[in-house]
């Protein structure tokens, strides 16, 4: 089998990271009903962190990422091994929520799946969560990422950087008293890189050619302070990732997708009380092209699918003296308008709307307990009848003595958008589906309990969790990037169920110079009862993997990770695939001969890193040198069909690849 590496594998120069220094051990609440509590938190079911958490995992862009921080936490799995794509507890890729500042962001990935399309200049603070859920966070069913943005400084400030693959630059400062904002700007000079390391590159990359890609990001925010306890925010982010490129003089193929948002928050807090209005307007669009030649025949494919949201949410939290009590309601018109290619055009339109009650309750040092209670409202705009759905969250901590504690949780989550999951390597060309006849709400049950310890610089956690999934979806032409077929989506998805166990364990030693920590899950995910699929027998989960160990360690200025996974068991329906063109003519693509027919090997890599400052005169700079996947372990991590050659090619995405980052601020 021939085995390809994708074209920005060996384009990189070099990067990674600063230290984490984490704060001290905290018993939280719900991070929704504790007001303005900034602790970094460390719980079976929650994991947040502070800026330095997030630049202190290496990345191949060397300037941290809250999908790396995330991929290294227990109970998460990634799936193309260097990619954006991460799997929690059993769930499916699109199961999970990325927000920023409480906006849903549909297409996060960046650059193939090497990075998000969040600026790390703008953001503040990233939290896992992944049980124990408060009354905001809602249309997800494994885990909700959560990032938020910084205040802008009072100062005037500037800064310019440059990554492997990016050149940005953001500004910041207040314009008069009260008014602030904060700008940031990015672009890829990817297309002058290949061109300019094309002649150094291995033989594997001569299939490609003419490739060009045009990428960017800006992201901005006004704020204006009304006086210390109320201000309102205006918010704005555009990103794009287009590439085009050759394989072959009778082969042209085409993919990108776009992101667009527009917020403004209203928020009152004082002392005991919160009150946040929240409305936005979201775009998302993924497209692909192709022109081929299949069996001596010239066929061109065009597809595309969209995504339009506008929401308006207003939540309000209050402490009375013990209690934390929580309220809010929340409504979003959407228009989905998937698998649209030549003349056949989808479109749907829908209404969700759900409001929420919750209350903490806590007697400091000894036990906190919290509930919260939803009702969904959901209705296809054509249709008469809509759909209510219950949702709740159940948690409580209780301290077992000065060292130990005792915390659980028990949800249940409903989820009416669904992404028709792509290619394995995190890219944002997973189409999102609504909810309608073919394609029901998909639910989950799910329970975690654990332990969590804390003596001097050791801290962690240990626990389990086992989770019931129903109405999964199952998208039959996953394994398929340019293929038409995705124009009738719902004849080829299916719904089933998933169980998934595991145990988790986490590990941080915390002392002066040194930072450590080790994160391993020990995990079962399989699926079952889905038509056409395996007789409705039991499989493989995409990207279930055994065992996930993340280690790394921290010594002053220099940063080694190491990373081992399980090799994940490659599955489709057990058929023959149709491959479908613009002229409607059809071929047959045998993809499999069965269910979990090949398993991907052991994913190996250890990354290796080292930063420092300095400072002359009134500019500072940052620079972040060092190397991904050390030891040049090649890592498979996908099976593809190639039309020209019709025969099976294996992909990776990172063999050993420097990389830098260099940040001046002004």
């Amino acid at each position: 089998m021939k085995k390809l590496s994708l074209i920005l594998s060996v384009l990189a120069l070099t990067g990674t990271a600063l230290s984490a220094q984490e704060l001290p051990w905290t018993d939280t609440l719900t991070a929704a009903i504790k007001m303005a509590d900034q602790r970094i938190e460390r719980s079976i079911d929650r994991l947040s962190s502070d800026m330095n958490g997030i630049v202190g995992t290496l990345s191949p862009l060397g300037e941290g990422d809250p999908i790396r921080w995330a991929q290294h936490l227990p109970g998460v799995t990634t799936g193309a091994d260097g990619g954006s794509a991460f799997y929690v507890r059993g769930g499916n890729m699109g199961n999970n929520l990325l927000s920023l500042d409480g906006v849903p962001i549909y297409g996060y990935s960046h650059l193939l799946g090497l990075t998000t399309i969040i600026p790390v200049s703008t953001m503040e603070r990233a939290e896992l969560a992944k049980g124990g859920f408060d009354g905001r966070e809602s249309n997800f069913t494994a885990a909700h990422l959560s990032v938020t943005t910084r205040t802008p400084k009072k100062e005037v400030g500037a800064s310019v950087a440059l990554n492997n693959f990016l050149l940005g630059a953001d500004c910041e400062g207040h314009i008069s008293k009260g008014l602030s904002f904060l700008l940031s700007a990015r672009v890829s000079p990817l297309t002058w890189e290949y061109r300019a390391f094309r002649k150094l590159l291995p033989t594997r990359f001569n299939e490609f050619d003419n490739f060009q890609a045009g990428v960017g990001d800006l992201y901005g925010k006004i704020r204006y302070d009304f006086n210390g306890n109320t201000f309102i925010e205006l918010a704005g982010m555009g990103s794009m990732d287009e590439y085009a490129f050759s394989q072959g003089s009778d082969t042209d193929k085409s993919l990108g997708w776009r992101n667009g948002i527009v917020s403004v928050r209203l928020q009152n807090q004082t002392a005991n009380s919160q009150t946040s209005v929240l409305a936005y307007i979201n775009y998302f669009n993924t497209h692909q092209a192709q022109d081929a030649v299949y069996h001596e025949a010239k066929n061109h494919l065009s597809l595309q699918s969209e995504l339009k949201e506008t929401a308006l949410s207003v939540d309000r939290s209050r402490t009375i003296g013990r209690f934390i009590l929580g309220y809010g309601i929340k409504g979003r018109l959407a228009g989905f308008s998937p698998g649209q290619v030549a003349a056949v055009k989808n479109h749907t339109s829908v209404l969700l709307a759900d409001a929420y009650a919750q209350a903490g309750f806590l007697i400091p040092d000894h036990v906190s307990l919290n509930a919260m209670g939803r009702v969904n409202y959901y209705r296809q705009l054509s249709d008469e009848r809509g759909r209510f759905d219950p949702e709740f969250s159940l948690s409580a901590k209780v301290n077992l003595g000065s060292h130990l504690l005792l915390a659980t949780s028990f949800d249940r989550l409903v989820q009416y958008y669904h992404s028709l999951e792509g290619l394995p390597v995190g890219w944002s060309l997973d189409m999102i589906v609504p909810s309608e006849a073919q394609v029901e709400p998909e639910t989950v049950l799910q329970g975690s309990i654990g332990l969590q310890f804390r003596f001097g610089a050791h801290s962690g956690s240990f626990g389990g969790f086992y989770k019931q999934m129903d109405r999964l979806v199952y998208y039959k032409y996953a394994q398929s990037l340019f293929n038409g077929g995705m124009a009738d989506w719902e004849t080829q998805v299916s719904q089933g169920q998933g169980t998934a166990r595991g145990l988790e364990f986490l590990y941080e030693y915390d002392h002066d110079d040194w930072h450590a920590r080790l994160s391993y899950t020990l995990s079962q995910t399989n699926r079952y009862g889905f038509e056409g699929i395996n007789d409705g027998k039991p499989f493989h989960a995409r990207f279930d993997r055994t065992h996930v160990l993340n280690v790394q360690g921290m010594w002053r200025h220099w940063t080694l990770s190491l990373i081992l996974e399980s090799g994940h068991w490659e599955n489709g329906a057990a058929m023959t695939y149709y491959m479908h063109t613009l002229e409607d003519s059809v071929w047959q693509a045998q993809y499999y001969s069965e269910i979990n027919n090949y398993r991907m090997p052991t994913v190996f890599r250890l990354d290796f890193g080292y930063q420092f400052s300095f400072a002359t005169g009134m500019v500072k700079h940052e620079l972040n040198l060092g190397v991904c996947n050390l030891t040049n372990h090649f890592n498979p991590f996908m099976l593809y069909f190639d039309g020209k050659s019709e025969s099976w090619k294996e992909m990776a995405l990172l063999p050993i690849l420097p990389n830098f980052s260099y940040r001046v601020r002004f």
